[in-house]
């Protein structure tokens, strides 16, 4: 992705990484900064008490554990939890690369158990950076001699500072409170306040349990400004060479209320989630046919409804819709947006011929249409579109759009049938049990009208967009293009005209060396040239399956929730001026 002065390090402590049950949260959370655009670097603690477990274990072999084997035993928390951080990002489709300390370049000097970081291979960070999230354990590192070091316990905070100091970001410190505080916020018996700024004295005086004070004294002479918050929280604490500022607002997010429509392979995905976050999100009922898949995926019978219209008119914030098809769905939104409802929506069928006439009625409603996952899973396509326009006119864009067709294409290369391509594809629940909207090149077709929309505000007609898919290729045409030196991809790109955006879905021969021709399995890859100078914005993502689309959903979700907190806070400050 290209935007490369922006780069944060968020980092994941024992406190919020309790077990692989808390590995999605992580992940929504290094999804909703990749993309906004940020490079991101995440920085990872070991479980809960598995450090203190290990040490247990050290100790029950040896009363004065050797120092240099203990610390290579302590190290192996971090590089579970790391790898497995990786797992996760990968099951997103979230393209990520996990660094061991070596990789990484993380050298100290001092003690096994309590060293200090001095370098970190720079260069190795940032084309990993380019390439995807990285991941890296945090508390550890080498010594010149080779030794694995640790950094003290809470080291995994001076990891993330360090990280920052060195490569001019942001850093993040995601912890179980949302910000520091003027006592413990668990207790009941003294009211407790959330700093908004706060200076590196009272972050060290105040901030044992939360940050690590040796980090702090890191970041005071390095002059470094950091964040402490929660996961999916708006509120936080500025730690930096402030004056101590409480917040004055503090106003307590409440959950967000959420009607699900569909719960089939996605829609279950996303109640899983949602119901894995119930201080974030109250899911008030979910639509579905027979109610059998929402009890699948643990719907509770009160729940779950086939009347779908009532379910939109019961009082919610937020209706997902995740059904298909066109007449009910653009129904059903229509009459949530009218009553302010703001929607979150996967239908790209519905959003590529109507999608303007429904963003006009949310508008005029105040509520908001939301549909990333409309555009290629956890790909950030339209985010990534507005981004670049936000900086200038663009001459247009083109990408791999469609995972299915992805995969199969790398299939036939590998020497297997159209048929057997496409059993394959449904094995791997990227494929319909009737994929003919993704073989004939429509399903990347509606996706393209819906980024010509935010690329140039024109109305780009389906009907108007020459479309052909892959069912005419087989295994001896993508061989023979190999033998030529090109790869065969299913191209959707567009270009601004003097009479308004033109664009295609085609099978096109690459070469090798093209941004596009890389591309493999499921992945897509969005690719926007700017109108006058400067590289192209390059983001790949996966474009198909359940978890990156459900990701996608949870995306909108948080933004929205994100916005109702500010909105709550303005509305809070109005009220103090009137007062």
């Amino acid at each position: 992705m290209y935007n490369k002065d922006q780069i944060v390090i968020l980092k994941f402590g024992s406190s919020v990484l309790r077990d692989e049950r808390d590995l999605p949260r992580a992940v929504h959370e290094i999804y909703r900064w990749w993309r906004e655009g940020f490079q991101v670097v995440a920085v990872v603690s070991a479980f809960a008490d598995t450090t203190d477990q290990l040490l247990r274990r050290a100790e029950s072999i040896s009363a004065e554990p050797e120092r240099s084997s203990l610390a290579t035993l302590l190290a192996t928390g971090e590089a579970a939890s790391s790898a497995l951080l990786g797992l996760a990002l990968g099951r997103t489709g979230i393209p990520a690369r996990v660094l061991d300390p070596v990789q990484a370049g993380l050298r100290t000097v001092g003690a096994n158990l309590e060293a200090d970081l001095v370098s970190a291979d720079c260069v190795r960070l940032g084309a990993e950076l380019r390439r995807g999230i990285v991941v890296v354990p945090g508390f550890v590192g080498r010594s010149e001699s080779g030794d694995t070091t640790l950094l003290g316990r809470g080291g995994s905070d001076l990891s993330a500072l360090f990280l920052a100091q060195r490569l001019d970001a942001q850093c993040v410190l995601v912890k179980d409170v949302d910000g520091l505080y003027t006592s413990d916020p668990a207790l009941t018996t003294v009211h407790a306040s959330r700093f908004a700024a706060v200076s590196y004295e009272t972050a060290a005086r105040l901030g044992g349990q939360v940050v690590q004070r040796k980090a702090v004294r890191f970041a005071q002479t390095h002059r470094l400004r950091f964040v402490l918050t929660s996961f999916g929280a708006d509120a936080r604490t500025e730690v930096g060479p402030f004056a101590d500022r409480l917040d004055t607002a503090q106003t307590a997010g409440e959950p967000l209320r959420v009607a699900l429509l569909g719960c089939g392979i996605v829609g279950g995905g996303v109640y899983e989630r949602l119901s894995s976050l119930p201080e974030l999100f109250t899911v008030t009922g979910v639509g579905t046919r027979t109610g059998d898949r929402g009890r699948a995926v643990g719907v509770p019978d009160h729940l779950l409804t086939s009347d779908l219209e009532t379910l939109v008119n019961q009082s919610c914030d937020v209706v997902i819709e995740l059904i298909g098809g066109t007449r009910r769905a653009a129904a059903l939104i229509e009459s949530a947006l009218r009553r302010g409802r703001n929607v979150v929506s996967g239908n790209k069928a519905l959003l590529a011929a109507h999608g303007q006439e429904l963003e006009l009625l949310a508008a005029d409603h105040g509520a908001r249409l939301c549909y990333s996952a409309a555009v290629g899973g956890v790909l950030p396509a339209l985010e990534t579109l507005k981004r670049a326009k936000a900086v200038g006119p663009l001459r247009g864009f083109s990408g791999v759009l469609n995972g299915t067709c992805n995969f199969i294409l790398d299939r036939l290369a590998a020497g297997e049938t159209m048929a057997g391509a496409v059993s394959a594809a449904q094995a791997a629940g990227l494929a319909e049990a009737h994929p003919k909207f993704d073989l004939s090149g429509i399903d990347a077709a509606q996706k393209l009208v819906l980024l010509a929309r935010a690329a140039f505000g024109g109305d780009l007609r389906l009907e108007s967009v020459p479309c052909e898919g892959i069912t005419d290729l087989n295994a001896e045409k993508l061989q023979r293009a190999r033998e030529q030196g090109q790869i065969i991809r299913l191209v959707a790109e567009c270009h601004l005209t003097p009479y308004g955006p033109k664009g295609s879905v085609a099978p096109v021969a690459l070469p090798f060396d093209h941004p596009l021709a890389d591309v493999t399995g499921a992945d897509n890859r969005l690719v926007v040239e700017p109108e006058v100078g400067g590289p192209a914005w390059i983001v790949s993502g996966r474009g198909a399956g359940r978890w990156p689309t459900a990701e996608a959903v949870m995306a909108d979700l948080f933004d929205l929730r994100r916005k109702a907190q500010a909105a709550a806070v303005e509305s809070e400050d109005r009220e103090e001026c009137v007062a």
